[in-house]
């Protein structure tokens, strides 16, 4: 089958010592994870294993301290303001949408010391906020863009931390067959596991209202997508804004990301070739978007709103006008230069693209026909 042409990526573009999504885990959620895939880890990992390890016992430590001064603060703590979430397909500028709403000085969002610690963070943020900063790259692998400490960052990895069921757990031993990618479609995930879920991510928003001074909270994480009906239940008149781009832009690159992830956040070295690859995006796409298209009719034109990738960066402020005003965000005119200053510091950002030879762009156009017409796209 004619395939992208991509070399394959280097999982050395991200340094061995940088953080992993599960090195915010407790020590029972770590050894849960562990002993749900037979400790089948591969020896080139095995430091990795003890890094997370080492790293889970002091979890404990600071969850426990943090929950003996603030859990009945945190429990009652109200939500007095809807979050907005920004949801899409992996690699459809859900990122950017997410940095751009963040620009906005009304709103707080989750920052990459937030999702990666959040068992903790109320009470440890000043003493690993330095520590992450020197731990970190520069830069995305995926994308080459910047990542810093206080950077907007998907709430799907303080999930991850705190041993919740997130699709994301797949990434940990991408050789096994598992079910965690189920939970794209939230409708066909088992009752316990939407209750801890929803126990989780309230968790994390309340921290995080405690944090940010009551502020509305911006999350984004692609895996909301099939969510939206369950959100919206759980978070009466959130709001959402979806991101969509062209199939051909998005396949290859997700293809891309998945590489790049198993190869630095697993604890076993990827086996699998393109083609199981690309059916396995196929597939995530087919239960993300069956549950949106579901579920996108039920929520007014006040809460969710659809976005072009290739619009917002064609016209980035006359988009985001149009987004305030449809989901009743504010005035748009404070932050119209922050966000004109932001397109203005990366135009010469160069965007990573991927061509698609003849018989893959096929493919594509076959399975994801109905996104594309949902979308608008030929």
């Amino acid at each position: 089958m004619a395939q992208a042409s991509e070399k394959k990526p280097k999982a050395n573009w991200y340094p061995p010592w940088a953080p992993r999504f599960w090195n915010g885990m407790k020590c029972g959620d770590y050894l849960s994870l562990l002993r749900e895939n037979k400790f089948q880890i591969h020896p080139a990992k095995y430091p990795m294993t003890v890094a997370v390890g080492g790293c889970s016992i002091l979890n404990t430590v600071a969850a426990a301290t943090q929950r003996l001064l603030l859990h009945k603060k945190i429990t009652d703590t109200p939500i007095e303001h809807p979050p907005i979430f920004v949801i899409g397909h992996w690699r459809s500028g859900t990122t950017l949408m997410h940095e751009l709403l963040s620009l906005d000085d009304r709103f707080a969002f989750p920052n990459t010391l937030d999702t990666f610690t959040p068992n903790h963070f109320l009470v440890t943020r000043f003493l690993l906020g330095p520590m992450l900063w020197a731990l970190l790259p520069k830069r995305r692998p995926m994308d080459d863009m910047s990542i810093r400490v206080g950077s907007p960052q998907e709430d799907d990895f303080a999930l991850c931390a705190y041993g919740a069921p997130t699709p994301y757990r797949r990434v940990a031993f991408p050789n096994r067959k598992g079910r965690d990618h189920l939970q794209l479609n939230l409708s066909l995930a088992e009752p316990n596991q939407r209750v801890e879920l929803q126990k989780a991510l309230e968790h994390f928003i309340k921290s995080l209202t405690i944090r940010y001074d009551s502020k509305r909270l911006v999350l984004k994480s692609p895996p909301h997508t099939g969510r939206i009906k369950q959100l919206a239940q759980w978070f009466p008149q959130a709001k959402f804004v979806h991101l969509s781009r062209h199939p051909h832009k998005v396949v290859p690159s997700t293809m891309r990301l998945w590489k790049l992830l198993d190869e630095i956040q697993g604890f076993q070295l990827p086996k699998y070739d393109d083609s199981w690859l690309k059916n396995y995006v196929f597939e995530c796409k087919d239960l993300m978007y069956q549950a949106y298209f579901s579920q996108r009719e039920v929520l007014p034109k006040t809460q969710l709103a659809e976005v072009r990738f290739e619009s917002l960066v064609e016209d980035p402020t006359t988009v985001m006008q149009q987004v305030y005003a449809q989901l009743e965000l504010g005035d748009f005119k404070p932050t119209k230069p922050a966000v004109q200053s932001y397109f203005d510091a990366r135009k010469n950002h160069k965007i990573r693209t991927t061509d698609v030879e003849s018989e893959f762009a096929e493919d594509i156009d076959h399975h994801w026909r109905e996104y594309m017409e949902a979308f608008g796209y030929e």
